[in-house]
C-alpha cells in the first residue's frame, strides 16, 4: 500500500520586507538563497515526479483504504469530477475522483469505510471541493482541509498565488528562482495580487508566458 504524507510544514525561510529597489532586493536575496533554492527545487521536483507516478497508479488501480471494490463512477477520472484526498490516523491514504457536488459521506463510501453512524452527521454532509483533503482521527473525528500545494500542482489543481511559498512557486514549470522571488516581492510591496493578470506586471512575464502559467495559479484571498 502506498502512502502520501500531507503534513503541512511551516516555511522556515520567510522573506523579509523588500528593499526599495527591485534589482538590489533580487540580487541580495538571490545570492543568499541560490544554493538552498536549487536544492529545494531538486528535492521538490523529485517529490512532484513521485506524486505524479503515485497519482497515475492510484487513479488506474482504484486505491482503496479497504479491500472493497467501489462503484465505477468513483474510479473513473473525468473532466467534471472532483479530485479529493483522504487519510486516516492508522496511516492509510488515498486520492479519489468523485462526481461534482459530492459530500464527505460519498468519499467515505467510495473508500469502503462503513458504519457511518459513528461519524458526526453534520460533517458527513459537508460539501467537498477540488483539492480538499479529509482527515479521519482515531476517535472518528473528521476534519476537512486542503491538500498542500505540492500535491495540488502534481494533480493539476491551481494554487493561490497570494499564499504560495517560494518552494511552491519554483515547482511550477516555467517559474525559476528569479521569477519566484519577483512574485514574492510584488506580493509584499503591492499587498498581493488582486487579479491573476497582475502577473504580467512582473518583469519576464508577458502574455504568452502568462497564458501558460495561469492554469497553475489563481488570485485568491490575500493572507
Amino acid at each position: 500500500m502506498m502512502h502520501l504524507h500531507w503534513k503541512k510544514r511551516n516555511n522556515p525561510h520567510e522573506l523579509k520586507s523588500p528593499q526599495p529597489t527591485e534589482g538590489g532586493y533580487i540580487k541580495s536575496i538571490f545570492v543568499r538563497r541560490k544554493m538552498r533554492i536549487s536544492k529545494r527545487q531538486r528535492d521538490g521536483a523529485i517529490v512532484a515526479v513521485v506524486i505524479a507516478v503515485m497519482v497515475y497508479t492510484l487513479s488506474n488501480a482504484s486505491f482503496l483504504l479497504q479491500s472493497k471494490v467501489c462503484d465505477l463512477p468513483y474510479r473513473d477520472k473525468g473532466r467534471d469530477q472532483l479530485v479529493v484526498g483522504i487519510a486516516v490516523s492508522a496511516g492509510s491514504q488515498g486520492i479519489f475522483w468523485l462526481p461534482r457536488n459530492s459530500k464527505v459521506y460519498d468519499l467515505l463510501n467510495a473508500a469502503g469505510i462503513g458504519n457511518l453512524e459513528k461519524f458526526n452527521e453534520k460533517t458527513l454532509h459537508t460539501q467537498l471541493s477540488r483539492g480538499h483533503a479529509v482527515y479521519i482521527e482515531s476517535d472518528c473525528t473528521i476534519e476537512v482541509g486542503e491538500m498542500n500545494n505540492a500535491r495540488k500542482i502534481a494533480l493539476n489543481i491551481p494554487i493561490n498565488i497570494n499564499k504560495a511559498t517560494l518552494e511552491d512557486l519554483t515547482l511550477i514549470p516555467g517559474i525559476g528562482e528569479t521569477t519566484a522571488l519577483r512574485i514574492i516581492q510584488f506580493r509584499e510591496t503591492s499587498g498581493g495580487f488582486r487579479t491573476l493578470e497582475d502577473l504580467m506586471k512582473i518583469r519576464g512575464i508577458k502574455e504568452k508566458k502568462f497564458a501558460y502559467l495561469k492554469k497553475y495559479l489563481y488570485a485568491g484571498k490575500i493572507s
